[in-house]
């Protein structure tokens, strides 16, 4: 039993920046979008070995929606080679605690 604890694996989700004055892709408002990073890792004795199942993503803050960012550009905006990303690069996914209403006309 005194072994439990003493390695495992976690995930993590880190802020890694923010997309400023943007005009979201789903209801049209005026926004910004903060961009995360999530990953797991490997740990011995609280001590991170190696990373893996990194992902990055985005959400709007007018309208909670969740937007996958590839592997590529995120890393790429994470280490500052990039300062924007480009709505090309955001694809929606699903999120079931998104704003169900439209934020101009409330409907």
């Amino acid at each position: 039993m005194f072994f439990i604890g003493i390695f495992g694996v976690e995930g993590k989700e880190e802020h890694i920046g923010d997309l400023n004055g943007r005009v979201c892709k789903v209801c049209g408002q005026y926004t910004t979008y903060r961009v995360y990073k999530r990953y797991s890792y490997f740990h011995f004795f609280f001590i991170k070995l190696f990373r893996f199942d990194e992902h990055y993503y985005a959400i709007s803050r007018c309208c909670n929606r969740i937007f996958e960012i590839q592997k590529e550009v995120g890393r790429k905006f994470e280490l500052k080679e990039i300062y924007d990303i480009d709505d090309n690069d955001l694809k929606e996914i699903y999120n079931p605690y998104a704003e169900k209403v439209c934020p101009n006309c409330k409907n």
